[in-house]
């Protein structure tokens, strides 16, 4: 599955309700003992396919403008930037963000 940032994901969390969220971040881990992606050797990039099965995150801001993360495993849809239906979240954070 392909990610970008500025698409919408589904995440599954530990709770029982998954959270829905616009991608602001990806972060892949360069060093097997930095799950998060957090170390120095990590690198930010603008898109990843989840198929090659790299460790690392995805930084989402919810519809209330709060900031989560996850891992890849954990994200169960995407919806592509371009195939957000205007009118609706897409629009709504640009209101709130000013664009």
């Amino acid at each position: 599955m392909k990610i970008k940032v500025g698409d919408k994901i589904e995440v599954r969390t530990w709770s029982s309700n998954n959270k829905e969220g616009i991608v602001n971040s990806i972060n892949i881990a360069l060093d097997y003992h930095d799950k998060r992606a957090e170390m120095d050797s990590a690198i930010q990039v603008e898109e990843y396919d989840t198929d090659l099965d790299y460790i690392g995150t995805v930084s989402y801001e919810d519809e209330f403008r709060n900031n989560h993360w996850t891992y890849f495993n954990q994200i169960i849809s995407v919806v592509p930037e371009e195939d957000i239906v205007v009118g609706t979240y897409k629009k709504v954070n640009e209101v709130l963000n000013g664009i």
